[in-house]
């Protein structure tokens, strides 16, 4: 009866609050020595301005270390994107809200960030408007502009873009977890759906931060998720192999939330100098109650905007 009860006064009265880590570290191996860096340096946390903090994506520029991520209030229960700019000894700077996106008028998250041709390129999470959309930094860090809607109709989320022998490939997930591939010769061309044989170390497919390729293998990240709750852990695979034919992971390293005793973490991504990730806490408030009543009817309103 008291474990019920307790498990009544947590989903009632506790809310989950994101914050981003950052980690200056010049002695990064990845994946050889990840887990050994995560759990044993000391990880500076940025200072607290929303209720979730989350999705971070870096990009270590003159000196400086610009953090691109996620930014919620229940306020308005929809996240935006921000960019928190920082000096080679941590001290935050600036944090300023992108522009270019508001014109969407939906949730933004997971901020996605890749060069090509010299140019930087993002892919937030819009699954709200039911499209996946190419952005192109015009000035930065802080301004963007529509380049093209890439794939419309669908609601996916953390959608992770790269190359391979000359494809470019797009996994997305569904909102039911589920693992969508597509690919085109040209970011710009016509994106087709695949559906390879897969043969999958886990069931946990949505995205959790830039892919790498190190040593002539290639690595994707995902979130450890569940029905009503995402963002347990991360999973560093290896992409054994990846074709129209033929889809195949080999789970490397999984990070837990025990590296900072949080109760989970979904984003992580590095640079040369820096590791930033996302780290979850559970709050009391009084307030929680109407806080998720109020989040479920705006996420509601919106997607009927959409509709």
């Amino acid at each position: 009866m008291l474990n019920k009860n307790n498990k009544l006064i947590r989903k009632l009265f506790f809310h989950e609050s994101w914050d981003i880590m950052i980690i200056k570290n010049n002695s990064h191996s990845f994946p050889e020595n990840t887990l050994d860096i995560l759990r044993n340096s000391k990880a500076q946390l940025l200072n607290k301005k929303y209720t979730f903090q989350a999705d971070p994506f870096i990009i270590e520029k003159d000196d400086k270390l610009y953090v691109f991520y996620e930014a919620f209030s229940f306020l308005n229960s929809k996240g935006i994107l921000r960019c928190r700019t920082l000096n080679n000894n941590l001290d935050e700077i600036e944090d300023i809200k992108l522009e270019g996106f508001d014109a969407l008028k939906c949730h933004l998250s997971f901020p996605y960030l890749f060069y090509l041709d010299g140019n930087l390129f993002m892919i937030p999470e819009s699954s709200e408007r039911k499209e996946v959309i190419l952005f192109k930094s015009t000035e930065f860090p802080v301004r963007w502009e529509k380049v093209k809607v890439l794939i419309s109709d669908a609601e996916f989320t953390d959608n992770i873009y790269f190359t391979l022998d000359n494809t470019c490939y797009l996994i997305s997930t569904t909102l039911k977890n589920e693992m969508v591939i597509h690919t085109a010769s040209e970011i710009l061309g016509e994106w087709k759906k695949i559906n390879p044989l897969l043969k999958l170390c886990n069931y946990h497919h949505r995205g959790a931060g830039t892919p790498y390729s190190v040593n002539n293998k290639n690595y994707i990240l995902t979130q450890e998720c569940y029905p009503g709750s995402y963002g347990k852990s991360v999973f560093i695979k290896e992409l054994v192999n990846i074709n129209s034919s033929n889809f195949e992971e080999k789970l490397v390293a999984n990070i837990d939330p025990k590296i900072n005793n949080s109760e989970g973490i979904h984003t992580l991504n590095f640079s040369n100098s820096y590791i930033a990730y996302d780290t979850k806490h559970l709050i009391f408030s009084i307030l929680s109650p109407l806080k998720k009543i109020s989040f479920k009817l705006l996420v509601k309103y919106r997607k009927q905007f959409f509709a």
